[in-house]
């Protein structure tokens, strides 16, 4: 009797250990699966990620198409696997398939689609590069001063492009610079009446401080400050509107207004370097050397070492003291 139940024992630790063996090799065997993978153009796709799942075993394997877009797996075993065909830029494939030691194996054919989002996105950021080239080139036209080339770019543009509104900023400053002011004026309410409806203070602001531009061009100096403080209102963070505002007043040899803008400007960004040494400029306009030396000293205090701008700015102070 112990004889029978020792046997007993050493036959099911054998059969165990056969059990295990077989588990181990599931999903292994002589069978052969693959397949192309191709564009919807029928091009053949290099590089495509193509993973198998034995549905009922553990086995995982994972390759990648070859040049004419060929995948592979060999030593398959029995049994119903998922094929997944991955690559970036394309929708996924799924299959399910029965794979067979018996008989051969079809080949499998898959013809992978652009992922519509990815379509979309390239073709949104083709436009935007075009629309990019186009406006430097109306730029470059108007830096020469080819107006009336520059206008008829930016209008050309203007109307393939209807739904691009800040190019009415571009012709409104054509106009502007060839002085018909009642066509400026127009395209920046273009701007303005969009930024509304889409409540963008800072397209507003600018647009506003366009008016104000103007305003300050046809010696209206009651009307531009009106529009220049309407625009710092809507957008008091933004201390490049503050400094642009300045701009046109030192343009015009509004010396204080610009100095007073200058300082806003700094006041919202202290590290900005640029608005100190305008406003060192303006002092040295108006004849107030010490004013002049202090905006210097501390256009020093935030420009690296080392530029021109530090240079000039030292030599400056050299000279005025």
């Amino acid at each position: 009797m112990k004889k029978f139940n020792k046997l007993s024992v050493i036959i099911s630790v054998i059969f165990m250990m056969c059990s295990t063996l077989v588990m181990g090799q599931a999903g292994f065997g002589k069978a052969r699966l693959g397949g192309t993978v191709l564009d919807e153009k029928e091009n053949p796709m290099v590089g495509v990620t193509v993973k198998i799942e034995f549905l009922k075993f553990t086995r995982i394997d994972e390759t990648i198409t070859n040049e004419k877009g060929q995948w592979s797996f060999s030593n398959l075993g029995s049994g119903d696997i998922k094929v997944i065909i991955t690559v970036p830029g394309y929708l996924p494939e799924t299959r399910m398939v029965t794979v067979s030691q018996v008989a051969p194996n079809p080949p499998m054919k898959s013809v992978l689609a652009v992922d519509p989002a990815v379509a979309i996105r390239a073709k949104a950021e083709a436009e935007m590069k075009q629309s990019i080239e186009a406006l430097d080139m109306g730029n470059k036209l108007v830096s020469e001063g080819k107006l009336d080339e520059a206008l008829t770019h930016f209008q050309d543009f203007a109307q393939n492009n209807p739904e691009v509104i800040i190019i009415h900023f571009n012709i409104g400053d054509v106009y502007r610079q060839k002085k018909e002011y009642d066509m400026a004026r127009e395209h920046y309410q273009k701007v303005l009446d969009f930024a509304k409806e889409r409540n963008d203070l800072v397209m507003q602001a600018k647009a506003i401080a366009s008016f104000g531009d103007l305003a300050l061009r046809q010696k209206n100096m009651q009307e531009a400050q009106k529009y220049f403080a309407e625009s710092i209102a809507l957008n008091p963070s933004d201390e490049i509107l503050a400094y642009n505002v300045a701009e046109i007043y030192f343009g015009t040899n509004e010396v204080d207004k610009a100095i007073e803008y200058y300082q806003k400007a700094a006041q919202i960004k202290p590290s900005w370097s640029e608005p100190y040494m305008k406003i060192a400029y303006a002092y040295l306009n108006k004849g107030d050397i010490p004013n002049a030396i202090k905006g210097f000293e501390d256009f020093l205090k935030y420009e690296p070492e080392g530029t021109e701008q530090a240079a000039i700015a030292r030599d400056l102070i050299k000279s005025l003291k």
